[in-house]
């Protein structure tokens, strides 16, 4: 697979995971979809996947940039980062499931395998 797929890949991953809050609030009914039409003023009483979905929501956009750009460069530098950076895609993929169930200790695990294959992905510069 082409750094450019993987690159379109990871945006279509961060897209699904927008969208896992809402459907989840929406299958459960935990909350109204007057609430998620409204300017959301008040918070919602939200349930722990719910909560657990934004979070993983949030972690994937702290470590997205660093991902982009070590992508943009390997493209722009013809470095060949696509096993790493489907290596990250994947862990990114299997993180989201894993952390809103709860499963703890594989959740970090998933999480240090994506930062480890950023890790690489820069040495393979130097």
């Amino acid at each position: 697979m082409t750094l450019t797929s993987i690159l379109l890949l990871s945006f279509l991953l961060v897209l699904i995971q927008i969208t896992i809050p809402v459907l989840i609030s929406l299958f459960t009914n935990n909350v109204k979809l007057s609430y998620l039409f409204s300017s959301r003023d008040n918070a919602a009483n939200t349930s722990k996947y719910i909560d657990r979905a934004n979070r993983s929501l949030k972690n994937l956009f702290e470590t997205l940039p660093i991902f982009i750009g070590l992508m943009l460069l390997s493209i722009i530098n013809d470095v060949d980062n696509s096993l790493l950076a489907m290596m990250w895609l994947f862990a990114r993929i299997i993180y989201v499931p894993v952390y809103i169930v709860g499963i703890n200790y594989v959740r970090t695990g998933i999480w240090a395998i994506s930062l480890i294959c950023l890790i690489i992905m820069s040495f393979n510069f130097l």
